[in-house]
């Protein structure tokens, strides 16, 4: 007999897999942390319910938008203030992530149009370097190297 046939409507963890492109190792863990959770077990086997398919999305899709699994397990679990906490934390979290990213750009930008020619070679990168050991930020440390 088939396992399909011990629990029909169920889909092993291989059709899961399957279904959401998601490893049968990951899906494993997400039963460890309480994510998704077999429906059953036949034969010792995870059976899990069609609707595990939508957990599964939902997991990936809070994974794109930058939450750990932790958060996510957080959120799923909570109630409406507790996952508008998460959300208000995690947009903060993504701001000072694109702010970083902005100031990373700048300081590659003036890099490559370096009037030394050569980054290594610049003052102005040192002046960096510098400001950042003596504990400036590395927004700071740009603006005074580039201070007229």
């Amino acid at each position: 007999m088939a396992d399909t046939e011990l629990t029909p409507g169920l889909l092993s963890i291989g059709e899961l897999s399957e279904r959401t492109g998601v490893p049968t190792t990951a899906l494993r863990y997400y039963d460890e942390l309480g994510l998704v959770r077999p429906t059953a077990r036949a034969s010792g086997r995870r059976r899990y319910a069609a609707s595990a398919v939508r957990d599964v999305a939902v997991i990936l899709f809070f994974r794109e938008i930058g939450f750990s699994l932790a958060e996510i397990g957080r959120f799923i679990a909570g109630e409406r203030r507790s996952q508008r906490e998460l959300i208000d934390r995690k947009l903060a979290e993504l701001a000072e992530q694109q702010h970083r990213i902005e100031v990373a750009r700048t300081a590659l930008e003036h890099g490559r149009r370096c009037p030394a020619g050569e980054p290594m070679r610049c003052p102005r990168f040192w002046s960096i370097i510098e400001g950042q050991q003596r504990g400036l930020s590395l927004e700071e440390s740009h603006a005074r190297a580039h201070r007229p």
